[in-house]
């Protein structure tokens, strides 16, 4: 007797590996999971991107001891060579350092994260990771906002991390690059490094394959 999958069982699977590939339309390339995450869905009506992590996710390596955490849920695309990438970001905070973030990705020891974290003190912040072999880290002071928008421009082999309340008014908050050759792909980040896992939504997603004017 042949076997056959169960429409149950179907159903598991499907839910288990989530499509390889996102299309968004504001975006020059597809994208792809380099984690896949506990679900996630793009509403292309509204230009909504839903994202969730599983318990126990994180995007670190620790300075002391080398240690690499890269088990959250990643979504990456190619961009042009310079670009301006933004998006408004919320999340549903639960735990400290639940975040979705813009990230930036040439492998394991160069990258740099942007996001809209919960503080180790219970308080939306908005938090900077750059790895160049180990990671740093740095919190702006507390956010009083449930939502923020979030912008990398890259300009050269320079990048730029901004962020607003309100998508009008700009605020430069870190300067830097990623000191390798490698190509750097952009795109999308969700943790829950100490929580049960979280919901990261990004909306107005919005993509300039432009140079800045200035930085």
């Amino acid at each position: 007797m042949p076997f056959r999958f169960s429409s149950c069982l179907i159903a598991i699977l499907i839910s288990a590996f989530p499509q390889a590939t996102v299309s968004i339309p504001a975006l020059p390339a597809p994208l792809t999971w380099r984690n896949p995450p506990a679900s996630a869905n793009y509403d292309q009506a509204t230009n909504v991107l839903t994202i969730s992590a599983a318990p126990k996710t994180d995007w670190f390596v620790e300075p002391s001891s080398g240690a690499v955490a890269n088990t959250g849920p990643v979504l990456l695309f190619t961009p042009a060579s310079d670009y301006v990438l933004t998006s408004q970001v919320a999340v549903n905070f639960a735990a400290k350092y639940d975040s979705g973030a813009l990230i930036l990705w040439a492998d394991d020891h160069h990258w740099a994260k942007f996001s809209f974290e919960r503080s180790p003190n219970g308080v939306p912040a908005v938090s900077t990771v750059v790895t160049k072999g180990t990671s740093d880290t740095w919190n702006s002071p507390e956010f009083k906002s449930d939502s923020v928008y979030l912008r990398v421009a890259k300009s050269g082999n320079v990048y730029i991390f901004f962020s607003s309340p309100d998508g009008s008014t700009w605020q430069k908050v870190r300067t830097f690059s990623l000191d390798t050759n490698l190509p750097v792909q952009a795109g999308f980040q969700v943790q829950s490094p100490a929580g049960a896992g979280v919901v990261a939504k990004f909306s107005s997603i919005t993509y300039d394959p432009h140079r800045i004017a200035s930085y």
